[in-house]
């Protein structure tokens, strides 16, 4: 390998204890892009002072996290069409080692099973309710911990492999999987949360409950049930979804899980993701509000 000279006069430099002289270097060492990274990574290898090497290391692994939130930054501003994608940068950033190309052909698996069933005179409900059939009686893709107890129960890697997960984590797989087969469902998000949503050929707009198996109602039934959980929703909250809106949704469900008051919250994983929150640059969506006024 050919090294750019300079990186052989920056190396003495990072075990410097002078915070201001790190994060020069962090600055300088991020606008060099990839080949730093790569140059250094090989300087790491052939180092010999254990001092040395454990300040490559350390700024290795700063910028190689600094490249993670610059690409989701990316994909945010760019309105990439990719949910997985999305959702893979946001989990990389939390456990490593978590990307698409990965998890690409598993869900092909799935999208495949779905197809093998559908035909072209199936009416929308029709193919709405075989994609409920097969996703969730012949896939067993099924939701567990109801109150996001546990981060790993929302990972999207681990959903996909286990069939099993969070609603919302279950809920982001059922629309990416719609997506993927062309059945008619996507998602609607409001104050307080979000549902995947039917919408058939009468334009009658039909919510979905991942939690029992894809049962279908109407909008009026939801706001029953949220008067009745006295749960204050403005009705111009409800929107359709896109993937940047689900992605965040998707970072502010591990963002209660990590950070539950039940348990010690994990400052790092909640440090990040908060960060990871302040690239979307907007409003949280999962936060609701209880009617004062609510009856006795």
């Amino acid at each position: 390998m050919v090294y750019d000279k300079e990186i052989w006069d920056l190396v003495p430099l990072l075990d410097d204890p002078d915070t201001y002289v790190q994060d020069a270097l962090f600055e300088h060492l991020k606008s060099m892009g990839g080949s730093a990274i790569e140059q250094l990574e090989e300087v790491h290898h052939r180092t010999e002072g254990e001092s040395e090497a454990f300040a490559i290391q350390k700024m290795l692994r700063a910028l190689k996290e600094e490249m993670k939130f610059d690409t989701l930054k990316h994909w945010i501003e760019t309105e990439d069409d990719d949910l997985l994608a999305g959702l893979c940068y946001i989990q990389n950033i939390l456990t490593d080692g978590v990307e698409a190309v990965d998890l690409h052909p598993v869900m092909m698996d799935y999208v495949a099973e779905i197809l093998s069933e559908m035909r072209d005179d199936q009416t929308v409900i029709e193919r709405v309710m075989l994609f409920n059939h097969v996703f969730f009686n012949r896939l067993h893709i099924k939701t567990t911990d109801p109150m996001f107890s546990r981060p790993d129960n929302t990972f999207i890697h681990k959903v996909l492999m286990k069939k099993r997960g969070s609603p919302v984590a279950v809920g982001l797989l059922y629309i990416m999987l719609a997506y993927q087969t062309g059945v008619p469902i996507g998602g609607c998000v409001f104050k307080g949360g979000f549902l995947p949503v039917v919408h058939n050929t009468e334009n009658q707009v039909l919510f979905v409950n991942v939690f029992k198996n894809g049962l279908m109602f109407p909008h009026e039934e939801l706001e029953k049930f949220l008067k009745s959980m006295h749960l204050n929703i403005p009705e111009d909250s409800f929107r359709e979804a896109l993937p940047v809106d689900l992605a965040q949704i998707y970072a502010e469900t591990l963002l209660f899980s990590f950070s539950a008051p039940e348990k010690e919250p994990q400052k790092h994983q909640v440090d990040k993701l908060n960060r990871i929150l302040s690239l979307f640059g907007r409003e949280k969506t999962m936060l609701i509000e209880i009617d004062d006024d609510q009856d006795e």
